[in-house]
């Protein structure tokens, strides 16, 4: 049997099961990699039933075991937005930090991140990826107002994603592709010149050898229809925030505008497996989209923060 085959199967079978959106997207990307390992060890794709399992019987272990996973999953996410409440009044009226303290409803995806164990700790590093690089961007430029350049490190998103590769110098290419966001780093500052943001354009062939850019997956095998349009999206956002972003010095609010890449990302993947929207996974994306545009154009941080209820809102209208 044909890996894709396989993975059909396994798919129609978790469907069948009545496994979440989530869930079986999650098992259908670790045994791709369960089954690429096999391949690369000498196992043939006929042999794959043999090795690994065969997907009904493999559906009947993970009905067991998921049972479980979604009540310790469940529980530590619930406690989120009161755990982030928390620590954000207690910031706010003991230190004084209101302008920071919000950043702990991050704590609410950050958990539903963590919490999912049968992701690979490099897969669950790059997803925790976007949200770290958020916290230590924001932290930075609501504390210091420097906006610019902290906004390069956002590339450790893909930078991650070179590393998860499986070419023979994807540890070349991760070191190629970060040294010129810190190069670009010590020129703004010790040898400023005006194109200095020309540097980080270098980073389009280590990028593009490890197929970062346009590197799209649904459920494990790859669609290369989608791949264009995001890799399209994610140039065309980067031009227009480099080129706005030194003309007119509208550095922030102006990176918004990369949220609409993962926002992208799943109203495409969801379109494509003919699924329902999942209000839920665009959620944090709105939420913090709101808090910034009220704070930032109607000075109203003090009282905007409370969009984060959003994301839990959302996912108990979802559940109930």
């Amino acid at each position: 049997m044909s890996k894709e085959k396989y993975l059909e199967k396994l798919e129609y079978y978790l469907q069948e099961s009545n496994f979440d959106r989530e869930e079986i997207q999650d098992i259908l990307e670790e045994y791709t990699m369960i089954i690429d390992e096999a391949i690369d060890n000498g196992i043939l794709e006929e042999e794959l039933e043999e090795h690994i399992g065969q997907p009904r019987e493999l559906v009947r272990h993970l009905r067991k075991t998921v049972v479980i996973k979604r009540v310790k999953k469940n529980r530590l996410v619930a406690l989120s937005p009161f755990i982030a409440m928390i620590v954000f009044f207690g910031l706010g009226f003991a230190k004084g930090w209101w302008n920071v303290a919000w950043l702990a409803f991050l704590l609410i995806p950050i958990s539903g991140i963590i919490s999912s164990k049968r992701k690979s700790p490099m897969k669950s590093l790059i997803e925790l990826a976007p949200l770290i690089s958020l916290l230590i961007f924001l932290a930075i430029g609501l504390s210091f107002k420097v906006w610019r350049p902290t906004w390069v490190i956002f590339f450790i998103i893909p930078a991650l994603s070179i590393l998860e590769k499986r070419q023979t110098y994807r540890v070349i290419s991760f070191i190629v592709f970060i040294s010129l966001p810190i190069l670009y780093v010590l020129s703004f500052y010790f040898f400023p010149f005006r194109f200095n943001w020309l540097i980080l354009l270098a980073m389009v062939l280590p990028a593009f050898y490890s197929n970062v850019i346009f590197s799209f997956r649904i459920n494990g095998l790859r669609d290369r229809r989608i791949e264009m349009l995001i890799g399209m999206l994610v140039l065309t956002l980067l031009t227009v925030y480099i080129v706005f972003g030194s003309l007119y010095d509208i550095w922030h609010p102006l990176w918004l505008i990369f949220l609409l890449v993962p926002v992208a990302s799943i109203l495409l993947s969801s379109a494509r497996m003919n699924q329902k929207i999942s209000l839920v996974a665009l959620s944090p994306f709105v939420a913090i989209t709101l808090f910034f545009l009220f704070g930032y154009f109607f000075n109203g941080y003090y009282w905007s923060w409370m969009f984060f209820f959003l994301i839990p809102m959302t996912a108990i209208i979802k559940n109930s």
